[in-house]
């Protein structure tokens, strides 16, 4: 783009020559090379911002994508004096560290209630809405970004239409701001970029942070993946595999198993028992995914096959026929020749019976035979030994996962009399194998988004559907416990207190209170189905987001967590107030006055016990205006109307009585963002009869606020 051309040039001095005959006293004696000097130094002065302005409108560009949900960062390059930041739809974007110039404008981004972006400008330090035919612009979307320039007389322009027309940038007093004065210079949009495994954490030049998950649309879930998948020879099984961004993969596998992978399942086939000489009988499976961009990452499942202990053994005196083996159970059903007789089943390692034979377990003083006949004159036997067919005898007590055994199954006759027991039959072994223990191997996706000031966005993906929790922690707080393990306990703690009685009656279950599928939190947020709102979060601090899965009150799972941070508040207005109060029995009269008589400003009563609930004033802010507007709106009455501008005051009546309350005053403008930090003040009602009005009942239901009327 020319920013002046000698066209421009030539008019410029002809003006300056029709405006000025006194000075012109003859050709010969005029001197003009001061002038030609300053207006070409205006000329170079424009020409030498054109790169720095073709940076600035790169960086905007690149904001605009990273804000942007359908794109996502997939890799962050570090270099000499900045950042190459790679988005997933295969484009790039090179942003230099800096910080704002001096005296330029500086746009940025800036989520509204309605958890939108749109686009900013800074001038004399103070921050607006960008609005174009009276609308604010949206980042994302069919909205159009902002384009910088300078025109032929040195003042910043703004293009809302790609740059075909373009109109100057006014400042606070309503003057064009010029780009060629001494001093002023053109900054980054960026002051840093840091990144964990996580999120890349964006901060722009007006202290504001925006923080967009990695490679978010770029993951693959063995669903409900054990740590070890048991097969008996030649079994086959499979298992649903959820993914996304992915365009190639590539399977592995042990010797001899089959292994594929198409249309989202995950199909695996042990080796026969023909071939287990010569295959891995144990080993991992595992598929390794590509994006488009070479992005690559795998998941992995160990896999183990043995002999298949279930079938029928048909013995002397019995029949034996195992149906299923898990890691803790074996079942079977035991069809004995002689059906008046009692027979009992009981159970050996392997190693042990290999080494010592069945009588140590049978005839030994305190053996099988010793118990029985003890049951026997307890009246006991009908409980533990049977007669006749059994088709869903069930072993269970004591087995450990991964363990050769076998099953001692024999005849007797018992003496009550004298607590003896005597064998009918031999002594049958049936050999088994309990499974590697099954652990669902649960791994959860969370992806943080949406990062602001006060609040974030994040979504939980589970591997599988067991239960689970989940929630924010400051790192602080988690950086507290011992460990992951003392952390979830203490998360659980927390539900067993809060829902005791429930849990002891069994009004409610575990599985009531934890939560399965994928979920998304925002917060902060009004949950309008429990009539109560999800805290914001502190500005300018660590978080966790956590997940773990929860069945019968005990963590099931390793702790998932992803870190980010959220961005510092920015005033937008410079502003205290100064409050008093007048308490008269159980009412109050409150008075605001504002140092900035210009901003306008929110001022509400809430119980004290309500107010300290929270972590900091900014964090109550943010809660108390979201009950105002619920409050506005159930009125139906404006926010705007509910405002105050220079000093005001307002009347409580029917407070809870010898009860704390807190006076909370804080700048907002009227499309309801919070523009200054927040004063509070504290008052304590007289004594003698808590007793609330009617009128200020509803006050418990919403957050322990009594709203003006």
């Amino acid at each position: 783009m020319k920013f002046f051309t000698m066209r421009r040039l030539a008019a410029c001095v002809a003006a300056l020559l029709l405006v000025s005959p006194p000075l012109l006293t003859g050709c010969d004696d005029y001197d003009d090379s001061e002038l030609w000097q300053n207006v070409n130094d205006l000329k170079s002065r424009i020409e030498a911002l054109e790169t720095k302005i073709g940076q600035m409108n790169t960086e905007i560009a690149a904001l605009q994508k990273i804000v942007d949900d359908a794109v996502t960062v997939v890799k962050v390059e570090k270099g000499a004096d900045g950042y190459v930041i790679y988005f997933s739809d295969n484009t790039t974007a090179e942003i230099k560290n800096g910080t704002a110039g001096a005296d330029a404008p500086v746009i940025g981004v800036k989520q509204d209630t309605d958890e939108v972006y749109y686009w900013t400008i800074t001038t004399d330090g103070k921050t607006e809405w960008l609005m174009a035919g009276g609308a604010k612009l949206r980042v994302t979307g069919e909205s159009v970004k902002p384009v910088m320039s300078v025109d032929d007389e040195g003042y910043w322009t703004i293009s809302y239409d790609g740059g075909k027309t373009s109109e100057r940038i006014l400042d606070a007093a309503g003057d064009p701001v010029s780009a060629v004065t001494e001093g002023s210079s053109i900054g980054s949009l960026f002051k840093s970029v840091n990144y964990d495994d996580n999120n890349v954490y964006f901060e722009l030049s007006d202290g504001s942070i925006v923080t967009v998950p990695v490679r978010s649309n770029f993951y693959m879930l063995i669903r409900k993946a054990p740590e070890v998948a048991t097969f008996v020879f030649g079994e086959t099984k499979v298992w649903d595999v959820e993914s996304a961004g992915v365009t190639k993969t590539l399977v592995s596998k042990p010797d001899e198993w089959k292994v594929t992978y198409a249309d989202g399942k995950l199909t695996v086939t042990a080796p026969t028992e023909a071939h287990k000489e010569c295959a891995d009988l144990r080993g991992t499976v595992g598929i390794t995914y590509f994006s488009a961009n070479g992005q690559a990452d795998a998941v992995m499942m160990d896999v183990v096959a043995d002999a298949d202990y279930r079938g029928e053994t048909v013995g002397e005196d019995f029949t034996v026929n195992i149906t299923e083996i898990t890691d803790k159970i074996v079942t079977m059903a035991v069809t004995p020749k002689n059906t008046e007789t009692y027979w009992y089943v009981g159970y050996g390692t392997k190693e042990e019976i290999d080494a010592k034979g069945t009588d140590y377990l049978v005839k030994a003083p305190n053996g099988y035979l010793s118990m029985l006949g003890f049951y026997a004159t307890m009246g006991w036997l009908d409980n533990y030994a049977s007669k006749g067919m059994k088709s869903d005898l069930s072993l269970s007590i004591g087995l450990q996962p991964a363990t050769e055994y076998y099953a001692v199954i024999f005849g007797f006759e018992a003496n009550a009399a004298t607590s003896s027991s005597t064998l009918t039959t031999g002594v049958m072994t049936v050999p088994f194998k309990t499974q590697e223990p099954v652990v669902i191997n649960t791994v959860y996706r969370i992806d943080v988004s949406d990062v602001s000031w006060y609040g974030a966005k994040y979504v939980c993906v589970p591997s599988d559907d067991l239960g689970y929790l989940h929630g924010f922690i400051r790192k602080s707080e988690f950086d507290t416990y011992d460990d992951d393990a003392a952390f979830m306990t203490s998360r659980i703690e927390i539900y067993k207190k809060a829902y005791k009685d429930e849990l002891e009656s069994g009004a409610l279950t575990w599985a009531d209170l934890t939560f399965t599928e994928t979920q998304t939190v925002v917060a902060p947020a009004y949950i309008e189905e429990a009539g109560a709102t999800r805290m914001g979060l502190v500005d300018d601090t660590e978080y966790y987001v956590y997940a773990f899965s929860c069945t019968d009150g005990n963590a099931t799972s390793p702790l998932s967590k992803a870190a980010f941070k959220t961005g510092k508040f920015t005033p937008s207005e410079e502003c205290t107030f100064e409050i008093t109060t007048t308490v008269e029995r159980q009412d109050v009269t409150v008075n605001v006055v504002p140092s900035n008589r210009n901003v306008t400003y929110y001022f509400s009563v809430t119980r004290a016990a309500q107010q300290e609930q929270f972590d900091a004033d900014l964090q109550f802010a943010v809660d108390d205006l979201i009950w105002t507007k619920i409050w506005a709106e159930s009125q139906q009455i404006t926010l705007s109307s509910m405002l105050s501008k220079g000093e005001d005051s307002n009347k409580w009546t029917d407070l809870w009585a010898a009860t704390a309350y807190i006076v909370c005053a804080y700048g907002v403008s009227e499309d309801g963002t919070i523009t200054t930090r927040p004063t509070l003040a504290r008052f304590v009602t007289k004594g003698t009869i808590d007793q609330t009005s009617v009128k200020n009942a509803a006050a418990s239901a919403m957050g322990g606020k009594v709203f003006r009327r």
